[in-house]
């Protein structure tokens, strides 16, 4: 890079971290915060993930920036390279947003197990939040896309269990408390949604 290059280089990372904190530090604070440490305990994973998007712009980000950042700084190994040789981010992207937090475990060679873990069994994770975040937009569009009144944190509850498990797994929290021909109704709208074909046979899969 020459001297100019780099110049904008430096205004577009300003950029971008700026319209992050914009962005969420209201809606989404504990992301911001995620980020803040991030960027004070492991400003390397940081500055790449910053670096990539100021050179790349949404290119990676998905439907969910806040949801693709954390994974992008969570599995630092699949670097640039990685990025743009192989299908490698968009295959983990597929993965953990039909399947859930808990199939990270797929992707172990890129993240150390002591992370997996971490990740998985607590509550409250980084990942657990962002999926929430990502999850939550979708499964909000289907109640109201079917008719399905939120009573009781029915909502809530389904989104829950679909973080951990997946589409298909996680909806059948609750199954039993909606009638049958809303749920299947439900289904049927997730199995279009969301890549079809990987969820069709899946679920057939998951019945036999």
């Amino acid at each position: 890079m020459n001297g100019n290059d780099n110049e904008l280089m430096t205004l577009l990372k300003k950029y971008f971290e700026r319209k992050w904190e914009v962005e969420y530090d209201s809606s989404n604070a504990w992301f911001i915060v995620y980020l803040k440490q991030c960027k004070n305990n492991d400003n390397v994973t940081y500055e790449n993930v910053l670096t990539r998007t100021a050179e790349y712009g949404n290119k990676y980000m998905k439907n969910c920036p806040i949801l693709s950042i954390i994974l992008q700084i969570l599995f630092k190994d699949i670097d640039n390279k990685c990025l743009q040789e192989k299908n490698l981010f968009n295959d983990l992207w597929l993965t953990i947003t039909n399947d859930g937090l808990k199939s990270i475990i797929e992707y172990s060679k890129y993240i150390a197990s002591e992370m997996i873990n971490e990740l998985i069994n607590e509550k409250q994770s980084i990942l657990f939040q962002a999926l929430r975040e990502y999850y939550r937009q979708e499964l909000f569009r289907l109640f109201q896309q079917n008719n399905i009144a939120d009573n009781e944190n029915l909502c809530d509850l389904a989104l829950d269990n679909i973080v951990e498990y997946g589409w298909i797994d996680g909806i059948k929290a609750i199954e039993d408390t909606i009638a049958p021909k809303k749920f299947e109704m439900l289904l049927d709208s997730i199995l279009l949604s969301f890549n079809g074909t990987y969820f069709i046979l899946n679920y057939e899969l998951a019945i036999y």
